[in-house]
């Protein structure tokens, strides 16, 4: 290949995967503007119990293990990188087809558990793709940029959906199906992009391979990535810790907006969406400048920050309204910067690495601690209060942003 051929087709890799990391963005946010509302429709509209509210939570982070497989299984086949991507996306949208047909409250669970799975599937891949065919620093603009216009556009849906449900509790049952088919339909933007297959160091699964093998071959790759990669063991273990603080006030939410503040649909979706978007939107440029400058370690120690901070706020809204917007207005900070350090740490990390390992462990991860977090923390609920277990999560999030401090004085990665 010359090298005008190398430069044209680098030239339009950049571009369409640009243009698809934008557009998938805008076609995938309705749906994420509504799956934000599930766990509170649950709660009030079909009366599902605190169990089963963490139940729902558990689930959404645990099914991560089981999309480790998923995900694992383009590592043998690299050609199959977008074909991986494009299935999970479809997948994890179609489940919501069903929602007008039911009310029963455990296949809705069911349904939202396997979307998360396929959606946190397809990430590794997707991760991989935008390392091939981005530029480190551009990389890390057009991810924020892509977030940034979906959170713009959650912003302006915000209202009008709160509206809709306030004065039609029942029409989330058609919510939620036309957000998917329009998710679904944008990933026709993805079959456009070029994958260039002579980066791609090409392996295949071992002809009949045992059932045992194929289970345990995730594990043991993330297990000696980490043992031969400290910095990243130790990133991981930072963010666990404040993602297990996390995990625990995730069923105190919808018992907290419902039964302690009993506020409207209207009043949520100008918390979740505006509020939250705004502060995404406004910060999100700043944290991928940021990113560019300083170690994950020392970005990631001031996310978890802003994190426990919002939290602080959150449990003031029981005294006014303005406390609550103002929660999600600096959680909506903290999101524009782990969003880029939970996405990008894999690419960050890998160097010439197969980034895909490296994300994989950030998903299974996840799941790790959301086995525990919202069982422990809806029976925590029960015992002592949603505002209580609040003040448990912060201090989770205030030692993690402690350690990442601590870390980044030695840690030899950085995103220059």
């Amino acid at each position: 290949m010359t090298n005008h051929t190398q430069e044209t087709h680098t030239h339009e890799s950049f571009h369409k995967t640009r243009f698809a990391v934008i557009w998938m963005n805008i076609l995938s946010e309705p749906l994420f503007t509504v799956y934000g509302l599930l766990a509170f429709i649950l709660r009030k509209d079909l009366n599902a119990s605190i169990f089963q509210i963490a139940i729902l939570m558990m689930l959404r982070p645990v099914v991560s293990i089981l999309s480790l497989y998923w995900s694992h299984t383009f590592g043998r086949r690299r050609d199959r990188l977008l074909s991986n991507v494009m299935t999970a996306e479809i997948l994890s949208r179609a489940p919501f087809l069903l929602f007008p047909f039911t009310n029963n409250v455990w296949l809705i669970i069911a349904c939202s558990a396997f979307h998360m799975m396929m959606r946190r599937g397809g990430v590794p891949a997707w991760m991989e793709i935008l390392k091939l065919n981005l530029p480190s620093k551009e990389r890390n603009r057009i991810f924020s940029q892509g977030s940034v216009v979906a959170y713009a556009e959650g912003v302006l849906l915000a209202i009008p959906i709160g509206y809709l449900l306030d004065s039609n509790p029942h029409m989330w049952r058609w919510l939620f199906p036309a957000c998917a088919l329009l998710g679904i339909a944008s990933v026709a933007l993805q079959a456009r992009i070029p994958i260039p297959l002579e980066k791609l160091p090409m392996s295949f699964e071992p002809h009949g391979a045992s059932i045992w093998k194929k289970i345990l071959d995730p594990w043991v790759q993330s297990i000696q990535l980490l043992k031969s990669r400290p910095d990243f063991a130790r990133f991981q273990a930072g963010f666990m810790i404040c993602g297990f603080g996390l995990m625990l006030m995730q069923p105190a939410l919808p018992l907290y907006f419902a039964d302690v503040l009993n506020i409207s649909y209207t009043d949520l979706m100008i918390a979740l969406s505006v509020c939250r978007g705004m502060g995404y939107i406004i910060s999100s440029g700043y944290w991928a400048q940021w990113l560019s400058k300083v170690g994950i370690f020392q970005f990631t120690s001031a996310v978890n920050v802003a994190v426990a901070l919002s939290f602080c706020l959150m449990i003031l809204a029981q005294f006014h309204i303005a406390g609550l917007y103002s929660a999600y207005f600096l959680y909506g900070i903290f999101l524009a910067g782990s969003h880029l350090s939970w996405n990008l740490s894999g690419p960050l990390f890998s160097h010439n690495e197969d980034s895909s390992v490296f994300t994989g462990v950030n998903i299974v991860t996840v799941g790790i601690r959301g086995s525990v977090g919202p069982a422990l923390g809806g029976f925590l609920c029960v015992l002592l209060g949603p505002t209580s277990v609040f003040f448990i999560g912060i201090g989770f999030c205030t030692l993690a942003a402690s350690k990442m401090a601590e870390w980044s004085k030695t840690a030899t990665i950085t995103t220059h």
